[in-house]
């Protein structure tokens, strides 16, 4: 092959393009790890959603539950108290009228009483109302019973007629009414409890529904934000594949195929040709007057002015040709299904002009020409490699013939035709 002159960023350009890949992974997984992240936090903020909304409806079922059996166990022993009070008046008045089996049963019954009034301040020890009501009942069921012993003692002291002068009604019934109040009271009071505990029982329900909406709809809005999060990065992914398969088959600087797609194409054209019994060209192309630009204005004129040729290039072939940018100020037209000599020297004349024009570069008006070297298949070879090759030849002849003209390999098409 010829002397090569490289642009000015031909040295760069792969490491440019391998950092960009390599950003394009990191920020992939970046973005990756942002919604890992993002959703174990979702997770966990969910969970203790979940966590704190579930503790606070079990406590309060549990509050209701706790306080709805108290509730049974201290509205039973108030009654049981009421009922004691009873037995033990009953068998107070048995006892005074001299019945013989009464003594047994008032003591019992006094015992019960006790009992019962002591197990009334173990239940209400907790709650200060209850506990000052407690102690208030304690204190009228002791004068209460404090009556009944008088009235025993009266009679075992023979006082018969006494007693039975002591017991007044009225008296009778404002102890048993004092007692029954506060006993009112203390059940009431329970009562009330209970419906506030049951009232936050019920609001508990709405909670859990309302909880369960909170959930349903973060786990709806989670699944669309790590969706709409994954197709982002499935997107860039694609992309950064896409754009990395064309950086691998395309040059950077004019994104012309580069010699790996052309090696692909040509290889596909030579196949078709040969099942078909075609013929196809290959012109290898370089610029004359290229390393003078470089040189005398800079490698980013020399650059901006191998896209202005590229340009040209696309412009001055056909949709089914391939134009390959394979290095430095190198080019090669692939150009399938020929009609003959005629066509490709018409092609190589047509590419000539194009390039011969005057070029504007940085506020300069510049002129570059190209020679062209033109292998044929099947007369020149039957391979890439073998077309290529023969076609570098005839370039270099061509250029040794004076430039700005292409001529054809040796054998067996004509050997020089000037543009």
């Amino acid at each position: 092959m010829k002397l090569q002159y490289w642009h000015a960023n031909s040295g760069t350009i792969v490491p440019r393009s391998g950092r960009k890949e390599r950003g394009d992974i990191t920020n992939q997984n970046r973005l990756a790890l942002m919604t890992l992240v993002s959703g174990v936090a979702m997770a966990s903020a969910l969970a203790l959603l979940i966590g704190w909304s579930m503790f606070h409806i079990i406590s309060d079922f549990k509050s209701a539950a706790m306080l709805k059996a108290r509730n049974h166990e201290v509205v039973a022993t108030l009654n049981k108290l009421q009922i004691h009070l009873t037995n033990a008046e009953k068998s107070e008045r048995g006892y005074i009228l001299g019945g013989e089996l009464a003594a047994t049963p008032y003591v019992d019954a006094v015992e019960e009483v006790r009992w019962t009034t002591d197990l009334i301040h173990a239940l209400a020890s907790k709650d200060p109302f209850q506990r000052d009501k407690a102690v208030q009942l304690e204190q009228l069921v002791e004068a209460r019973l404090a009556t009944l012993q008088f009235l025993v003692e009266m009679r075992e002291s023979g006082n018969m007629q006494s007693a039975h002068l002591l017991m007044s009604p009225e008296q009778d019934k404002l102890e048993t009414e004092r007692i029954n109040n506060v006993l009112k009271e203390m059940e009431t009071y329970e009562n009330t409890r209970l419906d506030e505990a049951l009232h936050v029982r019920d609001n508990a329900y709405g909670k859990m529904w309302a909880m369960l909406a909170a959930v349903t709809f973060a786990l709806f809005g989670g699944a669309v934000w790590q969706y709409r999060r994954v197709n982002r990065i499935v997107h860039q992914a694609a992309e950064s594949n896409a754009e990395m398969r064309h950086l691998a088959n395309h040059d950077v600087l004019t994104g012309l195929p580069n010699r790996r797609l052309l090696q692909d194409r040509l290889d596909a054209h030579i196949a078709s040709a040969g099942t078909n019994g075609l013929s196809l060209a290959v012109m290898y192309m370089d610029l004359d007057g290229f390393k003078k630009v470089n040189d005398t204005i800079g490698h980013d004129a020399g650059d901006e002015l191998l896209q202005s040729v590229a340009r040209r290039l696309r412009a001055a072939i056909r949709s089914s040709d391939t134009v390959a940018r394979i290095g430095g100020d190198e080019f090669i037209v692939v150009v399938p299904e020929l009609d003959g000599p005629a066509m490709i020297a018409q092609i190589a004349g047509t590419l000539v002009d194009a390039i011969s024009k005057p070029y504007s570069i940085k506020g300069r008006t510049l002129s570059v020409s190209t020679s062209i070297g033109i292998s044929v298949y099947p007369d020149n070879g039957i391979s890439s490699g073998e077309l290529m090759h023969v076609a570098d030849q005839a370039l270099n002849q061509a250029k040794n013939s004076g430039k700005n003209r292409y001529r054809f390999a040796l054998n067996p098409v004509p050997a020089t035709v000037n543009a």
